[in-house]
Parts: C-alpha cells; structure tokens; sequence
C-alpha cells in the first residue's frame, strides 16, 4: 500500500512538473503545438488574449498620422456586427514607415507607406475575434 501512495505522489509531482500555468487570465487565441509534440525551448506554444480586452493594428497612411495621437479615442466597426461600434484608444505609433501589408484591400493602398497604429478595443461581450476586418474612426 505504500509503495502505490509513493508511485501516486511522484506521478502527480511529475504531472505538476510538466503543467504549463499562464502568469495572466485569458482565452487560448492559437495553439502552436498538440499535446505530445516536442516543442523547443524559446517556442510559442499557445497565444492568449485577455479577456475584456483586444489589440488591434491599422495601417496609416503617412498623410494621416499628423492627426493621430497615443490616448486618442477610437469608434471600430466589423461587418460582423452591423449598426454596433466597439470603443478604444490609441496605444502606439510606429515610429517607422512600412509598406502596406499584403491583407489590405486595394491594389493602390498596397503600394503606399504607412504606419501601423496600435489601438485596445473594450470588448466585454467578447465578440470579437482575432483576424476580423474592422473599419477604424479616429475622435
């Protein structure tokens, strides 16, 4: 009987070993790798999102950012959600000019320098999702 509490406990101090534990709450956005996979040290494993909260990039056109400012508030909309406005604020501003990414729509945005603004969405309703196209006003 001791020798099956003693082969218990080191099976659960093992399990402890191995149990990944985030430091912060939230929801699982992507999963890198299958339980049981090998995964190598410095790999992301899972992406997480916090709940009530999302991040959002845009891309700015350089004739734009002048009337942009860290704090601004912002009304974003998605087709998903006719009529609903989602509120936020500008995090971030590139201090560094790109080439708009591939994703955006028209071939004429595409060939502009932009800059990619970072903004939080209040989102307690937890309707939106990670990748979803969304159109941006700046207040």
């Amino acid at each position: 009987m001791d020798s099956a509490r003693a082969a218990l406990a080191l099976l659960d101090a093992q399990m402890q070993k191995y149990t990944l534990t985030s430091p912060v709450d939230g929801i699982v956005l992507a999963r890198g790798f299958q339980p049981g996979e090998f995964a190598a040290p410095g790999s992301v494993i899972l992406t997480l999102g916090r709940e009530g909260s999302l991040t959002l990039t845009v891309y700015v056109p350089e004739t734009d950012l002048g009337r942009i400012t860290p704090g601004q508030k912002v009304e974003v909309r998605v087709d998903s959600f006719p009529g609903e406005v989602f509120h936020g604020t500008v995090l971030s501003i590139s201090d560094r000019a790109e080439f708009t990414p591939r994703n955006v729509q028209t071939q004429a945005s595409r060939t502009s320098t932009v800059f990619a603004v970072r903004l939080t969405l209040d989102d307690d309703g937890m309707k939106l999702k990670a990748g979803m196209p969304a159109d941006v006003e700046f207040k």
